[in-house]
């Protein structure tokens, strides 16, 4: 295979997952088995909210939105990936600068909103990415390997001894992620048990993957446990105090008598 083929597959498989990826993380928000999605919806009503549009159906139509844009974007490179499979070159770079097209234009979108909405983070991100599909489409169109030679895929023995290296290593990675994950998922579900540090305070260490859920679980299940006392306000721990637990949240609850 020439090098230029397998840059163009390269590029086209990177934005085809990039893509699809994205969609199945707004159709899968929440935090699941070996997946830990982003929740866009919460994300979208505290944007929309800094506006004075606390509406849930501002942010319903705008998620709505962008996932549709997103799906388009996604079918777009896959037809690209596709043409190029046939070695349809016309119709491939056709596909693309349609696709490439279409993502710059949304990512423009996406940096409108992040100034408007005041997030300069996700706007040197979203700048990124659209000189990243610049430079995309440069390398796929533009740049040319005349006296590029032909990779043929016969393994050598070294080679075949770092696929063996490489698959072993794999295997043992992914038995430690399933491993890691069957033991340590149930914290998602499982409210967290606080502990009297002094008089009326109470501290919570919320594990990796705890999220909203895992904080309404343990508030009602604190009440329950203690309906003599009264939650005044609740303090979230500094990052001094968390240094060895980057992962973690920790959380003062403080009380008082009713």
């Amino acid at each position: 295979m020439k090098e230029r083929a397998i840059l163009r597959t390269a590029i086209l498989v990177f934005w085809t997952l990039f893509w699809g990826l994205s969609v199945v993380d707004k159709v899968i928000p929440d935090v699941q088995f070996l997946w830990v999605g982003k929740d866009f919806f919460a994300l979208f009503i505290k944007f929309f909210g800094s506006l004075g549009l606390k509406d849930p159906l501002f942010a319903t139509a705008a998620l709505a939105g962008v996932s549709g844009l997103e799906a388009v974007n996604f079918a777009l490179y896959l037809t690209a990936l596709l043409s190029l499979r046939k070695q349809n070159e016309a119709v491939t770079n056709q596909w693309f600068f349609r696709a490439i097209l279409a993502s710059m234009a949304l990512f423009s979108l996406f940096s409108i909103g992040d100034q408007v909405f005041g997030d300069r983070f996700q706007l040197l991100e979203h700048g990124l990415f659209w000189l990243i599909l610049l430079a995309s489409w440069i390398v796929f169109k533009h740049v040319e390997f005349p006296d590029s030679p032909t990779y043929a895929w016969t393994p050598t023995t070294v080679t075949r001894s770092a696929i063996v290296a490489g698959m072993l290593l794999t295997a043992l990675t992914a038995v430690s992620i399933w491993s890691f994950s069957s033991d340590t998922f149930a914290n998602v579900d499982t409210a967290v048990h606080g502990k009297e540090v002094t008089e009326g305070v109470y501290k919570f260490d919320f594990p990796f993957l705890a999220d909203k859920m895992v904080w309404e679980k343990t508030m009602n299940a604190f009440k329950e446990a203690h309906p003599e006392l009264k939650v005044r306000y609740v303090y979230t721990g500094p990052s001094e105090l968390n240094s060895k637990k980057k992962t973690h949240l920790l959380l003062y609850v403080f009380t008082e008598l009713k």
